[in-house]
């Protein structure tokens, strides 16, 4: 049995690696749990739950096995190297989708927190309609908002349960700017780890180039015709990196 522990990027939910699921070995098991703020947690009020260490006893609760698969979406890609980092003998491999170390800089991390506080507000004040219309705005969204409506419409209908104040929440504890950089650990990793990036991915192609260069056991998959959501995309490809 290779048992695996997947976690959903910022807005999303466990549910959302249903479609991958459905294309893994049948010896593979998957356990996608939901992130504070998100899914069965968008109404945790408790601002304990929202740090970092909340959030990888939630991955810890998840692996059962003595050593796991640890894939990360995005959000869930970050949060996923964290624990891997910390639980190195736990991981027998380090799926990272669309996902980055974080930003290496105190400056970098500064102005990416006043952005996270700005965009935490707007949700607040404005709402989930009003958030989304920008959110899904952004190119490398794009190609999964062309997928057929059987298989989008799931995927917003399970975004727009979310909870404005679950999602401010989110955002302010463990957006990119809060986290710890982790750029300056990634050569004490000797697991092997996949970087998956979709061809419309610009951005986090470029990082996953970057993160290789530091990696001593990288690969680095490009799906064609995707974007930044591979695993909602393009699970069929994506599920091949575990066959």
């Amino acid at each position: 049995m290779n048992p695996i522990v997947a976690l959903h990027g910022f807005t999303g939910q466990g549910a959302d690696f249903e479609p991958l699921r459905a294309f893994l070995p049948p010896d593979t098991s998957l356990s996608a749990p939901d992130l504070p703020g998100h899914g069965s947690k968008s109404l945790q009020r408790d601002l304990r739950a929202y740090s970092l260490g909340a959030h990888l006893a939630v991955v810890s609760e998840a692996a059962t096995a003595p050593q796991i698969t640890l894939v990360g979406y995005s959000m869930g890609a970050r949060l996923a190297l964290h624990w891997a980092i910390a639980h190195p003998e736990r991981i027998r491999r380090l799926v990272l989708v669309g996902g980055s170390p974080g930003l290496a800089t105190p400056e970098e991390r500064d102005e990416r927190r006043l952005s996270d506080a700005t965009l935490a507000e707007f949700i607040r004040t404005r709402g989930l309609e009003a958030f989304f219309k920008y959110w899904h705005n952004q190119t490398f969204f794009q190609p999964m908002l062309h997928l057929p409506k059987e298989r989008l419409d799931p995927i917003l209908a399970r975004r727009a349960q979310n909870d404005p104040e679950g999602l401010a929440l989110s955002l302010e504890n463990i957006g990119t700017g809060t986290l710890p950089s982790l750029w300056h650990r990634l050569k004490e990793i000797r697991f092997p780890v996949d970087l998956v990036t979709g061809e419309h991915d610009a951005k986090f192609i470029r990082l996953a180039h970057e993160m290789g260069a530091h990696l001593p056991k990288a690969r680095h998959s490009l799906i064609e015709g995707a974007g930044h959501a591979v695993h909602l995309e393009k699970p069929a490809d994506l599920a091949m990196l575990f066959s």
